[in-house]
């Protein structure tokens, strides 16, 4: 061994670690539902898989472990820098994951988190490594969650050309999970995945750059997109996810209620927020919230007690108030103390705040009307005001519009219907689709237009930016069905549709 020691010549790692390359290595805290500490037991406990991950491309691209993210239900990200000490020195570098693939076959997983820029690691096209080959690998290593260093293994690679794991003379440990092996060309050769035994033995595996590749040409061709991608729902998931580190690494609970009331009431179907809100009320005993969020849960989705508790436990969950101690009476009263004392400026608004909007389109006329610079659009219709109020129930709107006529109709995250008394128009129907800060609707109308009623086209856009109550809005609306088919039948030369820009704005009210 000595003599093919001698016969190594060893890369200048100094110069070949430079801080673009060690800060493309991520650390990695995935956020499983809360398990059980002994069957039939109430007491819940965190459910938390560390490891490591490196970006492959600058818009948020990550390579890890399909162990280390295959329960999560919450995958936070963080970037490299020192040690924190605070929710916010760890912030900027606090992002939250989805899992885009999952190939639980070679252990390696797909992740993608909203940014751009970020430093990149490349993986190799190389088939095989030479047996005794220098490699290092980058991660993070140990169990302390304000550990945020990354450290860095050095080793040779043990294995035959072509072997699939790669075995590697390094010693790895708890958290180096998905990591990068690196060659002396500064490319990914290799993710960690495993070691051997459950001592220090310096033994190592690694899973091969062509399998990872193998499966990046799966995500590229299929497309994989997360569960929350470009819906409303992913905003919930981030302020979650805040919620979760600040219990987990500064154990402020308080704070962290918080976070996670501020998710359900950004959607109040997010049943996983629901389940860890109850979590996080429990861990700071406030009893009664976690046995209400618990049930909550429960009716919005009951796969999520399955899949971590017996039936009896189930039980005990949705009823912690009742039987979870064995002084019941002393321990209501300190529950109740608790919200009151404690909670009660995180508990204040959930179930009573309601959401308003209010907005108008206040230029609105036809096309050509436009261009030549007059109106001929009836007065009454030249402006169109609309009033929305959140339910509360099923997730639903009520909409009432004022134009020519006065409309009244309901709206879901993804339908919206109106019917109007009198007017030009008697009917709208809309489909919704949610990105981000935006909102877009297309559907059909039923105009009034003599004895007729002509099926008509209607587009808008809405945006309203984050932490913002105004919102602005825009309709191409009226396109006409029969004056469509006419232009593709060069029976017509245009057609005439109506404009409409306006603003408004959201509120909270008790």
């Amino acid at each position: 061994m000595l003599a093919i020691l001698g016969q190594i010549t060893l890369p200048n790692w100094d110069a070949l670690l430079t801080k673009d390359k060690k800060d493309a290595v991520v650390r990695i805290i995935s956020f499983g539902l809360p398990k059980l500490r002994s069957v039939g037991d109430v007491a819940v406990d965190w459910n938390v898989v560390t490891g490591s991950g490196f970006f492959i491309d600058k818009n948020g691209k990550i390579i890890t472990n399909s162990h280390v993210v295959r329960n999560g239900r919450v995958i936070a990200v963080i970037l490299p820098g020192p040690s924190a000490t605070n929710f916010k020195e760890l912030v900027d570098r606090l992002y939250f994951a989805e899992v885009i693939y999952d190939d639980p076959d070679n252990d390696i997983a797909v992740l993608k988190v909203t940014g751009e820029n970020f430093k990149t690691l490349k993986l190799s096209s190389r088939d095989s490594l030479s047996q005794g080959e220098p490699v290092v690998a980058l991660g993070y290593p140990g169990t302390s969650y304000h550990d945020n260093q990354l450290k860095v293994m050095f080793g040779f690679v043990a294995s035959d050309k072509g072997a699939n794991p790669i075995s590697l003379n390094m010693s790895v440990n708890p958290g180096n999970s998905g990591g990068p092996v690196l060659d002396r060309n500064g490319e990914v050769v290799g993710v960690i995945f495993a070691k051997e035994g459950m001592g220090r033995e310096a033994i190592s595996y690694a899973v091969p750059s062509s399998v990872v590749n193998k499966v990046l040409k799966k995500v590229e061709i299929r497309e994989f997109k997360g569960k929350y991608s470009g819906t409303q729902l992913y905003e919930a998931y981030e302020e979650l996810g805040r919620g979760l580190i600040k219990a987990l690494f500064f154990e402020d609970y308080n704070s962290a209620l918080e976070h996670a009331q501020k998710a359900i009431e950004m959607d109040d179907n997010y049943a996983e927020g629901h389940f860890f809100y109850g979590f996080l009320a429990y861990k700071y005993n406030a009893y009664k919230i976690a046995e209400r969020e618990y049930n909550t849960a429960y009716k919005l989705k009951p796969s999520l007690f399955d899949d971590n508790y017996n039936k009896e436990t189930v039980e005990k969950l949705l009823n912690i108030g009742k039987d979870s101690t064995e002084n019941k009476e002393e321990d209501e009263d300190k529950a109740e103390k608790e919200e009151k004392t404690y909670i009660q400026p995180v508990i204040s608004t959930p179930r009573q705040t309601r959401k308003v909007e209010f907005g108008a389109y206040i230029l609105r006329g036809y096309f050509e009307d436009y261009i030549s610079g007059s109106q001929s659009l009836p007065p009454d219709d030249r402006m169109e005001v609309f009033l929305g109020v959140d339910l509360r129930l099923w997730g639903l709107w009520l909409y009432i519009v004022k134009n020519a006529s006065f409309g009244l109709g309901l709206s879901s995250s993804f339908l919206k219907v109106l019917a109007f008394y009198k007017g030009y128009e008697s009917l709208r129907l809309e489909g919704i689709y949610n990105l981000r800060s935006f909102k877009f609707s297309a559907g059909l109308g039923v105009l009034r237009e003599g004895n007729k009623n002509p099926v008509s086209f209607r587009f808008s856009a809405y945006y309203k930016a984050k932490d913002n109550p105004w919102f602005f809005t825009a309709s191409l609306e009226r396109i006409k069905a029969y004056e469509l088919s006419e232009l593709i039948e060069n029976k017509r030369r245009g057609f005439n549709p109506l404009i409409g820009l306006g603003l408004g704005f959201l509120l909270e009210i008790q």
